[in-house]
């Protein structure tokens, strides 16, 4: 998860302007956690880096004068990100607080937008009367491909904690991307994520995810926590998705593939 350099001739925003393109992608290709112990290029706010642009991660300013702390976060809803506030945080609430990031598996050559390590902010315009969406495109990520997220407890000092989500059953969004797109929604949990310390080295990675076709117009996408699944090479095998100690949630494009794709209106689904 390190900085990857964008190729001079990279459209800033190719949905924008339609200049995006997919290659085919077999179901095989499929690899829930792309990097593993492998590393690549990893995004503000994600394992290993700092908050992105507009988190609301850390300690804030005080009252008046310096002093005092920031107020209480309100109650957590089943919204996660509706993007409006047009940073690059998640909405922050009771216990729950992230930023989104992007990352690739760091083939030399890839290019991708916004780069890794970079602050990660959202574009115009978004899903229906919304003002912003994330956004992410790029190309030449050859080994394990590339994609955005965002963490959902990333608490003050940098550590990287886990999200109670078990009192939901999946998650919606929408979504709509410059040519139909196969993405995979991924999840790490305590059990395969490096930072729950139950999975071993190498066998780390392996992340309950589900497949999905975007498509070229706004849809709503909805991925229930009950059928995801692993690519089975985790160590130890994890038994199921463990929303009770969720880490982060991914929009993963497998390799090879030319991506640009906008999501929005992220929510944990009743």
């Amino acid at each position: 998860m390190r900085l990857q350099v964008l190729a001079a001739g990279l459209c800033a925003s190719t949905l924008l302007n339609g200049c995006g393109l997919v290659l085919g992608i077999s179901s095989g290709e499929y690899d829930p956690d792309p990097f593993g112990s492998d590393g690549g290029a990893g995004g503000a706010g994600g394992q290993g880096a700092g908050a992105g642009a507009g988190s609301g991660q850390g300690a804030g300013a005080g009252g008046a004068g310096g002093q005092g702390a920031d107020p209480e976060p309100p109650p957590c809803t089943a919204l996660l990100d509706d993007l409006e506030d047009g940073d690059g945080a998640i909405l922050r609430c009771k216990d729950r607080v992230g930023s989104w990031y992007t990352y690739n598996d760091g083939t030399r050559g890839g290019t991708q937008t916004p780069l890794p390590g970079r602050p990660f902010l959202p574009i115009a315009p978004g899903h229906g009367p919304s003002e912003y969406a994330a956004h992410v495109a790029g190309s030449g990520f050859v080994s394990r491909g590339a994609g955005m997220g965002f963490d959902l407890n990333f608490a003050a000092g940098g550590a990287k904690l886990t999200y109670d989500a078990s009192a939901y059953s999946g998650l919606t969004f929408w979504a709509k991307a410059a040519a139909p797109t196969h993405i995979y929604v991924n999840f790490p949990d305590r059990d395969t994520d490096r930072e729950g310390g139950v999975c071993e080295g190498s066998g780390c990675g392996d992340h309950f995810g589900k497949g999905i076709d975007i498509t070229t117009e706004w849809a709503q996408y909805t991925v229930m926590f009950d059928i995801l699944s692993t690519d089975g090479w985790g160590v130890p095998a994890p038994p199921a998705f463990d929303a009770a100690h969720a880490y982060s949630i991914e929009f993963h494009t497998a390799k090879s593939t030319v991506f640009d794709m906008l999501v929005d209106d992220i929510a944990f689904v009743p």
